[in-house]
């Protein structure tokens, strides 16, 4: 699973984790990349956002920093039902004056298979998205077992996911042709969450589940893929 949970803050201005929490369980993911989450911060009320829904939803968490920001930290996190080898955060920021942007990678072992799982979120200017993803592509492990999921701000007929994709897939795409469009989350009309993959993984469905507060949550919907 793949989201962007806006710092659990959802289309009606509340913010509530545990709806998160909510929404995520609803799920039943093993690996879930989160974007957009507090590390202490003031308007969070100092939580640890990443550690806090891993306990509500029992699954091991790291938080990756992107940069500092009212009083506390604001990144990406992994959560994994499966134990967190190791956990490394790259930086992405570019010399524009935008937000600053980070790329985790990690591996995580499932029941003694290895599997490379990367998260990121990109900046909101083609220039400095064609800077990270160059940066990523340059990261990207020679592993088949590998997994790249985020907020890529880009959508699948721009020049930055044309060049991922000449080195990954993009399993949603593996299953429909049309994956169904993420932002904004109430009325949505692009796809600019995705879940890239290794030639290692196999997809074997896209999953679709529901629950009632999907669409206020965040303003973004989750992306679900299963694979072997």
């Amino acid at each position: 699973m793949t989201y962007n949970i806006r710092h659990g803050v959802g289309l009606d201005g509340v913010l509530d984790l545990k709806r998160t929490a909510r929404v995520i369980k609803a799920a039943n993911a093993d690996i879930v990349i989160l974007n957009e989450v507090d590390h202490g911060t003031s308007r969070s009320f100092g939580v640890d956002q990443a550690d806090s829904l891993g306990r509500l939803l029992d699954l091991f968490a790291v938080f990756g920093r992107s940069i500092d920001y009212d009083g506390g930290q604001y990144g990406n996190a992994l959560l994994s039902r499966y134990p967190i080898i190791d956990f490394h955060i790259i930086d992405l920021s570019t010399d524009s004056l935008l937000e600053g942007r980070s790329v985790f990678l990690s591996r995580i072992d499932v029941k003694g298979d290895t599997l490379v799982i990367m998260g990121t979120h990109l900046g909101l200017s083609p220039e400095e998205r064609w800077e990270q993803v160059e940066r990523i592509i340059k990261t990207l492990p020679e592993q088949d077992r590998l997994i790249l999921a985020g907020d890529f701000n880009f959508e699948s007929d721009s020049e930055n996911y044309i060049r991922l994709r000449k080195n990954m897939r993009d399993g949603l795409a593996e299953i429909t042709a049309e994956p169904r469009p993420t932002f904004p989350a109430d009325t949505p009309d692009r796809r600019i969450d995705y879940i890239f993959i290794g030639d290692g993984i196999e997809v074997t469905e896209m999953a679709e589940y529901q629950h009632p507060e999907i669409p206020t949550a965040s303003d973004h919907l989750p992306q679900i893929l299963h694979f072997r």
